[in-house]
């Protein structure tokens, strides 16, 4: 037995150092692990920041295209509408006879 004495507190000493090794790897690893957690509960915040930002950006610039689409719908609506009466108007004789006779008596005026 005395001759595996050395070999036996060798191996005893081996053994408690590998145990305290691994616990201690293990805690770091455990903390390691919380952090990176933590860091990507961090990130998906921001992102989400980002991302409602952005959504709040787009539904602006939408709201701002629609309503200059709808006021370049009126002013084209608005200069059809003239111009669809001007020409209704135009085909009725009695508007041409008074056009007519205005332009005459313009013509006159001016001579």
């Amino acid at each position: 037995m005395s001759t595996y004495l050395p070999y036996l507190v060798s191996v005893i000493c081996a053994a408690i150092a590998g145990f305290t090794s691994y616990a201690v790897a293990r805690k770091q690893a455990k903390a390691d692990l919380q952090k990176l957690e933590k860091q990507h509960e961090l990130d998906i915040e921001k992102e989400r920041e980002l991302f409602t930002m952005q959504k709040e950006k787009m539904e602006i610039e939408h709201r701002h295209q629609l309503e200059l689409a709808q006021k370049e719908m009126e002013n084209n609506l608005g200069a059809s509408l003239t111009n669809t009466l001007l020409t209704e108007a135009m085909k009725m004789p009695e508007v041409r006879q008074q056009i007519s006779q205005g332009m005459k008596s313009n013509t006159k005026k001016h001579r």
